[in-house]
């Protein structure tokens, strides 16, 4: 009954200054509205990284064929060396106990045309194996097996950029495409995993040929550009890199300590890991800047209460006087403070989920608003409340009922 009483005379005070209520709420809510914006842009690019790790495949290490030497008269050149070979592949398995699969490939932009529609994609010559390393699934169709391969089939998967250009309406799978003059039939689709962790190219945007074909059919080169391996141990990728590069330099006659390595293994993993720390330092920087707009809520909130202890100095010498204990006099004031952090952190709540979806579909930026940051929000809201509400409220208490009237 008495606790019922103190939560009328809260709200009550609150609502004979409306204005300054109001102030006080949006204070809070631009806080509480802050850090939570501020937290689903961190999760979303921490989300960004695993989606990106899951796209790479598992336990994957690449092998590639190195810059070649640049002539002065060119720059910028952007050549590789051509010693990277199908026959290295089977060195790797053969020398390498640690790798379970590898699949070499070859890349090179060309424009496809179906119909009177083209576009540029990069066609990417491989074996089956890749597809099983880089955990690609199919949204329609199949994959080419190793028998096509061998028979050099003109056959190909494409990504689903390419099936939205050249088919928007219409089943791809069996289709013919031209990759510049050779005919390819469409014998699958693959599913969408959007750009590569460096963000130079866009996996969708693809048309995946058997190795045999590629390299002679469409690219005439008997070199690779690539291999994709993987290995059986993820806590193995380094002492599997070391292996590697021992067999691929003995099978390259690179025996002489001072020759350079002609190829590269990188190891994505390490790559999404600094990834992943440089987002881990942003999200600590964007959290500490919402702990700050939530703080200067608070202290909108406390100047408030403790401006309305000093208008009320009468009336609560006069509860005191009828009997009113300290402790009623805290709840009260406490109970209004936890009234504008609570109401304030609905509102910014309410706020900052509207403004992180705006973000994510206006911008590049990904965001995700997960029940924990929605919890950690309002509880945040709330508990500013009651800590800017223990000093006003413990001033109130403390004045006595005489000296409160003689000051009123």
């Amino acid at each position: 009954m008495r606790l019922a009483r103190n939560l009328r005379l809260s709200r009550n005070a609150l609502l004979r200054h409306r204005v300054r209520t109001l102030l006080a709420l949006a204070g809070t809510a631009v806080g509480v509205g802050t850090v939570l914006v501020m937290l689903s842009i961190g999760q979303g690019a921490e989300a960004e990284v695993v989606r990106q790790i899951d796209a790479l495949g598992r336990n994957m290490l690449v092998v590639n064929a190195a810059d070649a030497p640049r002539p002065v008269t060119r720059p910028r050149s952007a050549a590789k060396v051509t010693t990277l070979r199908p026959a290295d592949v089977a060195a790797l398995l053969d020398g390498s106990p640690s790798i379970v699969l590898a699949a070499p490939a070859q890349d090179q932009p060309r424009r496809v045309k179906h119909g009177t529609t083209s576009t540029m994609a990069t066609i990417r010559a491989t074996t089956p194996e890749w597809a099983v390393i880089r955990d690609f699934g199919l949204t329609a169709g199949r994959f080419f097996t190793r028998e096509e391969n061998a028979a050099r089939a003109r056959v190909g998967v494409i990504g689903s950029r390419v099936r939205e250009t050249l088919f928007p309406d219409t089943d791809p799978v069996g289709r013919i495409v031209r990759v510049g003059r050779v005919p390819v039939e469409v014998v699958g689709v693959l599913e969408s995993k959007g750009a590569t962790v460096d963000g130079l190219s866009d996996e969708d945007n693809q048309v995946v040929v058997p190795l045999a074909t590629g390299l002679r059919r469409i690219f005439n080169v008997d070199d690779l550009k690539t291999i994709y391996v993987q290995v059986a141990d993820a806590g193995r990728l380094e002492s599997a890199a070391a292996e590697m590069r021992r067999v691929l330099r003995e099978h390259h006659r690179l025996a002489e300590p001072d020759r350079e390595d002609d190829f590269t293994i990188q190891n994505q993993a390490i790559l999404l890991e600094a990834e992943r720390q440089s987002v881990a330092a942003f999200q600590r920087t964007i959290n500490a800047l919402g702990a700050v707009a939530l703080l200067l809520g608070g202290v909108g909130i406390l100047a408030i209460m403790l401006l309305s202890v000093k208008e009320r100095t009468g009336e609560v010498g006069l509860r005191m006087a009828v009997g009113a204990r300290r402790r009623d006099v805290q709840v009260q004031f406490l109970a209004e403070a936890l009234a504008l952090g609570g109401a304030g952190g609905a509102g910014g709540t309410a706020a900052g989920v509207a403004v992180a979806w705006i973000v994510g579909r206006t911008t590049e930026w990904s965001t995700t608003v997960t029940t924990p940051s929605l919890a950690l929000a309002l509880g945040s809201a709330l508990a500013i409340g009651v800590l800017v509400g223990v000093i006003p409220a413990n001033q109130a208490a403390s004045l006595g009922p005489i000296q409160a009237l003689r000051a009123e």
